[in-house]
């Protein structure tokens, strides 16, 4: 697996690469998840062979409990009080930064740089979908209409 071999040394993969890896293959676990299963905070802590990377990366694929697209589609749709397609950038900065696997104000930045291209108007407002579609590197629809 061409992921693997990327973050291997010597046939074994760092526990602390784990997560990057696995996120690399289309699959957003949380660190919580991935280190339960063998993944690592601290470099040098423990490898892996390919063989325990698959099993982690398979207990990773069928968790039941990890959102799709499609789920956090339906999360950003709770700050679209307008049902238009649009967020206040301040909901998704507090969402970010506050709620479940929080991220720090550098990574919010580097988030915002990478996939808010479209600017916010001047009351704050920005279409979510475009930027969700960034973040989890998926095409982005040239029509698309809330439900």
């Amino acid at each position: 697996m061409f992921v693997f071999d990327m973050y291997a040394a010597n046939g074994l993969i760092d526990g602390a690469d784990v997560i990057t890896a696995i996120r690399g293959l289309n699959l957003n676990p949380t660190i919580q998840l991935v280190n339960s299963l063998g993944g690592s905070d601290n470099r040098g802590e423990v490898t892996h062979t390919f063989d325990d990377f698959w099993k982690i990366y398979v207990e990773v694929r069928d968790d039941k409990n990890a959102g799709g697209f499609v789920d956090f589609v339906e999360c950003l749709k709770i700050y679209d009080i307008a049902e238009n397609g649009t967020m206040k950038l301040v909901d998704l900065t507090h969402m970010l930064l506050s709620l479940g696997e929080r991220i720090t104000e550098q990574e919010l930045d580097e988030v915002l740089k990478d996939c808010m291209l479209e600017t916010e108007d001047d009351d704050g407002w920005f279409p979510y979908l475009p930027f969700l579609c960034r973040l989890c590197e998926r095409p982005v629809p040239t029509s698309w209409k809330p439900t």
